[in-house]
Order: C-alpha cells, then structure tokens, then sequence
C-alpha cells in the first residue's frame, strides 16, 4: 500500500473535509521518498496524528459554540446554565404598610445577555406545590423585580417587571427553585428548614438578600439582611432594595 492509500485509510473516519485536504498534501509529496520502513511509518504516524488533533478541535470548537458546524453536524449549545440567573433578594415578611402579602422578588442576571423567560417557573413561589410561571425578559447584568402588588399598592415606589397575586413567599420552611423553561435546575433558595436563611419579620420588614460574591443558595453564609431602603415609598422605613443593587 502506498503512503497516499495508507493516508486515505487512516483518515476514513474523520470528515470529509480533513480527508481531502489530507490527500491534496499526499498528492503534492507523492514524489518525496522515504528510504527506511521506520521513517515511513513514523511520517503515517505524525500524519495521523495531525488528523486527530484537527478533528477533535473541530467537534470540540462545535460543542461550545452556538453557531458552530462539523461537516457533517450542526451542534446546538445550551443556551441556560446553573448561575446564569440567581435568586437575588426575597421580601418574604411583607411590609408594614400594606401588610404580610405584600412581598416581592428580585432575580440577577450574571449573564451580559437579555434572557427571555417565558416558560420559566419559580417552585414554592406560590400556594400550594405548585410553580410560579414567569414571563417577560431579564436584561444582560440586570434585575427583574416580580411583586404580589403593583407600584400603587406596595410600600415600593418602583414599577415591578411582573405582577402576579398568586406569588406567595413562606415565612418558614421555605424553598425557592428557579427552572428554565426546559425544566433544567438554574438557581435554588433558602433550605426548606426552619425560618428563612436572612430577612426580618419584625415591628420594620427586613428583605433576605444574596451576597456579591454568589455562592450556594442553600446555604446562610451566602445571604445577609438588607440594612438599607432603596426605592421604597418616603414614608416606609422598611429595609430592602427592590431594581436596585444589594448592600
């Protein structure tokens, strides 16, 4: 067997493309002789090699880009990953003007693109077992603010991205899992033991809020409560910072 036909079989398996740009090279040093078996099979060898390498670089390039192609296949990266939104702040005591329904939520986007989340849902954001469904878009670095209340009758005095009386946050025992709209896991709150992890329920409401550097949100070391009031009504001295960064 020639070293063109030995190159040929040893690149059968790889794509179309590499094997003929391969060939073009036999073709161009079919005239280059190899005077030893030893360095005849060591030129195969390097060649082969070369095949791999070339190979293993364009899957792995298709993997992890979302418009990347084989020659043979087109991969489709995942567009949603763990962390990529966080459960950011919990307002699960109410307020003190307008009562214990009045809570909300905050979720960060850690990602610099707009994510929609229409099919998303929020397990135990809401009576019973059932999910919280979510609609409307997170914008790149950005907040999204959801509220039982509208702006009118809340203490807060900012405009909610999404307003739902059906959002219900426990005062104990509680948990929080955001999932994406193919039901993957993206982000977990609170332990399910207890009180919840921060936050205060007492004479002024205190909101539950995520540290900057975001660890595990099942664990307390990763919350704190909040000890300043942004965009709350002039007359409320309740602590939180609902569309606005975390103390």
């Amino acid at each position: 067997m020639n070293a063109q036909n030995q190159i040929q079989f040893y690149c059968s398996s790889l794509s179309r493309t590499i094997a003929s740009r391969l060939l073009s090279v036999a073709r161009r040093i079919k005239t280059f002789k190899i005077e030893s078996i030893t360095n005849r099979y060591t030129f195969l060898i390097l060649i082969y090699l070369f095949c791999l390498s070339f190979f293993s670089y364009q899957v792995t390039h298709s993997y992890f880009t979302a418009s990347a192609t084989s020659s043979t296949n087109t991969f489709t990266a995942a567009l949603n990953f763990p962390g990529n939104i966080v459960i950011n702040e919990i307002n699960w005591a109410g307020s003190t003007a307008s009562g214990s329904a009045d809570e909300w939520m905050e979720l960060k986007n850690t990602t610099p693109n707009d994510i929609n989340l229409a099919g998303w849902s929020i397990k135990g954001a809401i009576s019973g077992s059932g999910s919280f469904p979510l609609s409307g878009t997170i914008p790149g670095n950005g907040l999204f603010l959801i509220s039982h209340y509208n702006e009118t009758n809340s203490a807060i005095s900012i405009t909610p991205d999404l307003v739902d009386s059906n959002l219900q946050l426990d005062n104990e025992n509680a948990q929080y899992i955001l999932k994406d709209n193919s039901g993957n896991t993206i982000d977990t709150a609170d332990d399910d033991i207890g009180v919840p992890l921060a936050g205060s329920n007492n004479i002024l409401k205190a909101s539950m809020e995520r540290n900057s550097i975001l660890g595990d949100g099942t664990l307390g070391i990763n919350w704190h409560t909040a000890t300043s009031s942004v965009n709350f009504d002039p007359t409320i001295n309740d602590k939180g910072t609902p569309k606005a960064a975390n103390n």
